[in-house]
C-alpha cells in the first residue's frame, strides 16, 4: 500500500494527495473519526502513538514518480503531524525535506500550534500551512458540555487556540500561504469570531459543518453568514459539500487550492 496516496471521500475536499507520519494521534480530539474508521478504541489510538513503520523509507521509494506534481500533499489526515511525538523523532522535518527534494508541493494541517513554526524554513511558494480552529476562547475547548450534559475537554490535549494563531500569524510574517478549516462546527458564533478575528493572516476558509453528532445549528445562516463575512474581507473561501447541500439558490464562489500554479 502506497503512503503517499489519494484521499476519498470528505477528505478529498481537502487535498488529492496525502500522507500519514504517525499511527495514533495524542490530541484526544473527542469529535475525532479516526479511531472508528480503523476500528480500535479511542484510548487506544491515543495511548500507542509511533511513527508508521519504515514511513520514510516508504517515502523516499514512492517519491519520484510525484515528482514536479501541481497536487499539494497534505500532512496528515489520521494523525497530527506536530503532536509532541514529533518533538522526540522529528518525522515531520524529515518528510517535508523528502517532499522538496522531488519538487512536490506540501500542505501542513495542524493542531500543533508553535510546535510547526521550527520548519517553517522548508517552506516554498506553493507550500502552505494549516491549522484547524473550532474555538477562540481556550476555555471552550477544555470545558465543553455535551448533549447528554456532561462536560469534558473538546480538544484536549492540543495548543491552544491562541497559540493556533501565533503559529498561522508567523507563518505569514514569513511569507507562507495559511489557511484554516472551520471544521467541525461547534459552535456557530465561534467559527464566526474565528474569521473576524484571523482575516487579516489567512489566505483561504476552508468551512464545513459537524456530522456524526445531534445539534441544533441553523446551517444555511450559518454557511450565509460565513460567506458574508469572507466576502466582507474579501478572504477566499471553500464551502465544503456537506454544508453546501444547505445553500440552494445562495451565490458563492469557491477557491479551490489544493492544486498549485507552476510557472517554471
Amino acid at each position: 500500500m502506497s503512503v503517499i496516496y489519494e484521499p476519498k471521500g470528505r477528505a478529498k475536499e481537502y487535498s488529492y494527495l496525502a500522507c500519514n507520519l504517525f499511527t495514533g494521534c495524542v490530541h484526544g480530539c473527542r469529535y475525532c473519526y479516526v479511531p472508528e474508521t480503523l476500528h480500535i478504541s479511542a484510548n487506544e489510538f491515543q495511548s500507542k502513538v509511533k511513527p508508521r513503520r519504515n514511513i520514510l523509507e516508504q517515502m523516499r521509494k514512492e517519491a519520484p514518480k510525484f515528482a514536479g506534481t501541481n497536487k499539494r500533499v497534505l500532512l496528515c489526515f489520521t494523525c497530527d503531524p506536530y503532536q509532541p511525538k514529533d518533538i522526540e523523532v522529528g518525522i515531520t522535518r524529515q518528510a517535508i525535506s523528502i517532499l522538496r527534494d522531488y519538487n512536490i508541493p506540501f500542505q501542513i494541517l495542524t493542531k500543533g500550534g508553535t510546535r510547526a513554526i521550527h520548519d517553517f524554513d522548508l517552506y516554498g511558494k506553493h507550500d502552505a500551512f494549516a491549522t484547524t480552529l473550532t474555538f477562540l476562547n481556550k476555555y471552550e475547548t477544555i470545558k465543553w458540555v455535551g448533549s447528554d450534559g456532561r462536560v469534558f475537554a473538546i480538544e484536549p490535549n492540543s495548543a491552544s487556540p491562541a497559540n493556533r494563531i501565533m503559529a498561522i500569524r508567523i507563518a505569514k510574517m514569513r511569507g507562507i500561504t495559511t489557511w484554516v478549516s472551520i471544521e467541525p462546527v461547534l459552535n456557530a458564533k465561534e467559527s464566526l469570531a474565528v474569521i473576524e478575528r484571523t482575516h487579516d493572516f489567512v489566505d483561504l476558509y476552508k468551512i464545513g459543518k459537524l456530522n456524526h453528532y445531534e445539534n441544533d445549528i441553523d446551517w444555511r445562516l450559518f454557511g450565509i453568514e460565513a460567506i458574508n463575512l469572507c466576502e466582507k474581507y474579501s478572504v477566499p473561501y471553500y464551502i465544503k459539500n456537506d454544508l453546501a447541500q444547505f445553500l440552494g439558490g445562495v451565490k458563492y464562489t469557491n477557491t479551490d487550492t489544493r492544486i498549485v500554479t507552476r510557472d517554471e
